[in-house]
């Protein structure tokens, strides 16, 4: 891999995003279990049966998810990616984004995953009641903070998947601080 090459703006945003989706259990790295006991968190703030459709069907996304993110991220092969490769892995990912290639497809259907959890109701558009439920419950952002951040996100409309998609890449990609994608994962305390 090569030298980390994010601003020190992209770095605290990759950083936010591991520590809001995987450090809940503050062992510093990002494991299997991350992914198993984010399909966990999923099922109860949505309503999933355990064993049900959408849960095994989550959590065979996720565990894919995981193999690709091991593939492209551990680097010492430990089965875990500490903070330092996982910023280097978005170093390298945003420098092939610069370079004209799309998300790794570990990242893309990530993108897509979080879309659907988002869409409780499956009508292809996330509202605000959504977007609350999934960020509250599933990762402890308080109410208030998801509610601003929604309107930042949303121009006061329901988020599609595209306007979604647009959101994800300019979260990662932007070195702009005013950028709406800045507060898809809640309110940032670096902005």
């Amino acid at each position: 891999m090569a030298e980390n090459q994010l601003s020190e703006f992209q770095t605290k945003k990759v950083l936010r995003v591991f520590n809001i989706l995987y450090g809940k259990n503050d062992d510093g790295v990002i494991a299997k279990d991350d992914f198993l006991i984010a399909i966990d968190k999923f099922c109860n703030s949505l309503g999933w049966p355990k064993d049900g459709d959408q849960y095994n069907k989550g959590k065979e996304t996720l565990l894919l998810i995981w193999d690709d993110l091991k593939k492209y991220a551990d680097e010492n092969q430990d089965d875990k990616v500490s903070k330092d490769e996982w910023v280097q892995m978005w170093s390298d990912c945003l420098q092939s984004v610069k370079n004209g290639k799309p998300f790794p497809e570990w990242q893309q259907r990530f993108m897509q995953f979080m879309f659907e959890v988002n869409d409780k109701s499956g009508d292809n558009e996330i509202d605000i009641d959504e977007y609350t439920t999934v960020w509250n419950q599933s990762y402890g952002i308080p109410i208030e903070e998801c509610r601003e951040a929604f309107h930042k996100i949303s121009d006061g409309k329901n988020i599609t998947r595209e306007v979604f998609e647009m959101l994800w890449i300019e979260y990662f990609v932007s070195n702009e601080r005013a950028a709406r994608g800045n507060y898809l994962f809640g309110i940032p305390d670096f902005i």
